[in-house]
């Protein structure tokens, strides 16, 4: 992966090609459930002779994983199938298989998304990061010790923020002595403000890399005030792992085009669409057409930096957590986030929409609203969904994170 990356738009696109017609002929042949679900769609292996072809594949669903998920395993894998499992953030665990081959392409992919931030395996790193849920094995915890002693990673878990967290951290940090740093989104924003309102600093940070939430400007300039070094941004998922990073050029993200093909339902209107993913070397459980339930906008260009794999630009968050209006609009995520930062009194918030006609903001204050910032919140919500939206602002100690330790900063209609 780190030779292709660097080859010519068509010589991606063909081996994408082979790859993909090797797993369809695979699945045809062998998954029960893709059979019955084309036949009854009335599409044949031999149908599908372009890409267009594919795009007429029935989309795969969560839902569909769950009910299915003895048939959507192949009778013909030679390799032993390793279960895994999302961490439910969309509300829905997914429970599934991969293979040995598959994990290696997930980890190839991973080390090189992570090097184009300046990382080797083996640079001390810190993680702002979960830890394991459940009651855990002394010999899986011997495991995952050595793992992360020979890699060279301090782990801080990150389930339950406090000023005591932050103070270890710091602490953890400095007798560690990291160049890189790797976190959750509201994790890094946290810390960076530790940092930073304790004029705090850990040198020789070279890179911080971000995952799991959404990334914006704010954030950004944030950690590169507490850091002192750039913020690269992260895509993946469990299903996945990494799907796509920023390389030092920070225009969009690339995409592993040899292990992933990535399309988005088309919306007529050129804005940000659900993301549909197919695995290329998952033989055991193949995920064809996987709708993941990320919106996001994909595009044509190339980057500077010489790579042509394909380019996501941004990230638009969760389809469960686009927020919309009474007349039929969605209302991005990332609206608060530039809202937001207008409010100097908010430390921290959450937005929920329980009904079209009504949104709760949560926050949690420096200090009490200022009569101005009261209005310019109601107004400028107001104005982007209908003058006639309830706008409910509730001031709270503390936003309450998952179990798995991310935050849903917006949470949509169910």
């Amino acid at each position: 992966m780190d030779r292709s990356q660097w080859w010519s738009s068509d010589e991606l696109r063909d081996f994408q090609w082979r790859e993909l017609q090797r797993l369809l002929e695979h699945a045809f042949r062998s998954v029960p459930y893709y059979r019955r679900k084309y036949a009854e769609a009335g599409i044949e292996l031999g149908d599908i002779k372009t890409l267009e072809h594919f795009a007429q594949l029935p989309p795969l669903t969560r839902e569909e994983i769950t009910a299915h998920r003895g048939e959507l395993c192949s009778s013909e894998s030679a390799e032993r199938l390793i279960p895994h499992a999302t961490g439910g953030s969309s509300g829905m665990p997914t429970r599934f298989f991969i293979t040995l081959n598959s994990y290696d392409w997930r980890c190839a992919a991973s080390a090189r998304a992570y090097s184009w931030s300046g990382y080797r395996i083996g640079a001390r790193t810190l993680y702002l990061w979960g830890a394991p849920v459940g009651k855990v094995s002394s010999l899986q915890k011997a495991k995952v010790r050595g793992y992360r002693f020979l890699r060279r990673e301090l782990v801080i878990p990150t389930f339950v923020q406090t000023e005591t967290l932050w103070q270890d951290a710091y602490a953890n940090a400095i007798g560690f002595s990291p160049n890189f740093v790797v976190g959750y989104v509201s994790s890094l924003e946290q810390f960076a403000k530790f940092l930073l309102e304790r004029r705090l600093r850990i040198p020789g940070i070279v890179a911080v890399l971000a995952s799991a939430e959404p990334v914006h400007q704010s954030t950004r300039d944030l950690v590169l005030s507490a850091f002192g070094a750039p913020l690269f941004n992260t895509y993946g998922s469990r299903e996945f792992m990494s799907i796509a990073a920023e390389c030092g050029r920070h225009d969009g993200l690339h995409v592993h085009a040899e292990n992933l093909l990535v399309e988005s339902e088309p919306t007529g209107d050129g804005l940000a669409s659900e993301l549909l993913i197919t695995d290329l070397h998952n033989y055991g459980m193949p995920f064809i057409r996987y709708r993941i339930g990320d919106s996001a906008s994909l595009s044509n260009d190339h980057c500077e930096c010489g790579r042509n794999l394909p380019l996501i630009r941004r990230i638009e968050g969760r389809v469960l957590e686009m927020l919309r209006t009474v007349d039929g609009r969605i209302v991005p995520g990332e609206f608060f986030p530039h809202l937001m930062k207008e409010i100097d009194e908010v430390r921290e918030y959450q937005v929920q929409q329980p009904s079209l006609d009504e949104v709760i903001l949560s926050v949690v204050l420096a200090r009490p609203f200022s009569e101005n910032s009261n209005r310019l919140l109601k107004r400028e919500i107001e104005k982007v969904f209908t003058p006639n939206t309830r706008v409910k602002i509730n001031p709270v100690t503390a936003i309450p994170h998952l179990p798995s330790g991310k935050r849903r900063q917006t949470i949509g209609l169910a």
